[in-house]
């Protein structure tokens, strides 16, 4: 396929853009131009209308989410995970649920404890009908990962469940020759291996109520012993909101870096930077799938506003009783 380049733009903040080239023809499934992908067409003189606004957000919007569902179509599984694991940068409004249940439904089975981590930190009713599904595995590591997911979401199946394990009467891993086996043949099909010992020792899953979300992608991240001390630290940043944090941020989207680029999207992803949504749509192409992912949830996120929340009717006060 040939490759797409995206013309420049922000030059205060972007060093270069890179060239790319999306799965299966992404920009020619969705019909993108130039000026749909972050950029502006050399004969536009005049500032954009709404109505050009908006058509540039939908055609990003749409863009990500196919990102997102080709990566769960990948037949390497740990393109696979990370896929799974971008999505938890998404919110509720982006229905990630869909996408979700696919992967719990994966032949393999860390791209489904992987589903498992991200619906965990997705407050939403929507996604406890799918964790008591994957509960009901009959692979221990799925049905433990379930169980500390729910008890993220304070269910009482999932607490149940943990209870269990530790009573001895509900096994947390499979018997020794069979998870050898499994991963024996696994190395044969994938060359990654970071993610097979990120959850196979439950990075990000610590069964503490109110965990919030990106953790799954955070522990993706820290889990590859290789990457850099910078993307370490970016990764690990608290939500950040001044802007010479921000800007840093920014700029650190076009860093030579693969994990660089992938920490600064989760960051400013967890921050609700949607000031910074147009940079991540040059790293749509970005040839490393952890940068690519990641850009494609983080820009649902934030160029979707969260709901208000649904506030409980007031009740009518009972009239008081009169006594005798």
């Amino acid at each position: 396929m040939p490759m797409v380049p995206v013309p420049e733009r922000n030059r205060g903040l972007a060093k270069r853009w890179r060239w790319g080239c999306l799965g299966s023809g992404l920009l020619l499934v969705v019909g993108l131009s130039p000026t749909l992908v972050g950029g502006q067409s050399p004969a536009a003189t005049a500032a954009p209308t709404k109505e050009a606004v908006a058509d540039e957000r939908q055609a990003n919007l749409e863009a990500a989410r196919l990102i997102l569902e080709q990566g769960l179509k990948e037949r390497n599984p740990d393109q696979r995970c990370e896929a799974v694991i971008a999505l938890s940068l998404t919110r509720v409004e982006n229905n990630p649920f869909p996408l979700l249940e696919t992967a719990l439904a994966d032949k393999d089975v860390y791209v489904q404890v992987a589903a498992c981590a991200t619906l965990a930190g997705l407050s939403d009713p929507r996604a406890l009908p799918l964790l008591r599904q994957a509960l009901g595995s009959e692979t221990p590591e799925v049905a433990f990962a379930a169980a500390k997911a729910l008890y993220a979401q304070g269910d009482e199946e999932g607490r149940q469940a943990l209870l269990d394990v530790a009573m001895g009467e509900r096994q947390a891993r499979s018997g020794y020759f069979s998870v050898q086996r499994r991963n024996m043949f696994r190395t044969m099909k994938t060359p990654g291996g970071f993610f097979r010992m990120a959850f196979r020792y439950g990075i990000g899953f610590a069964p503490v109520p109110g965990l919030g979300m990106g953790l799954s992608s955070l522990a993706g991240l820290l889990a590859d012993a290789n990457i850099s001390g910078r993307a370490q630290a970016i990764a690990a940043l608290p939500p950040v909101r001044d802007e010479e944090t921000v800007a840093m941020l920014r700029e650190a989207l076009t860093d030579e870096d693969w994990a660089v680029r992938a920490a600064a999207v989760h960051a400013l992803a967890v921050s609700d930077q949607s000031l910074a949504v147009r940079d991540l749509v040059p790293l749509f192409q970005d040839r490393k799938e952890a940068v690519r992912y990641r850009a494609a949830a983080a820009y649902l996120r934030l160029a979707t506003p969260p709901a208000a929340p649904v506030r409980p009717p007031a009740k009518t006060p009972r009239p008081a009783r009169r006594r005798g």
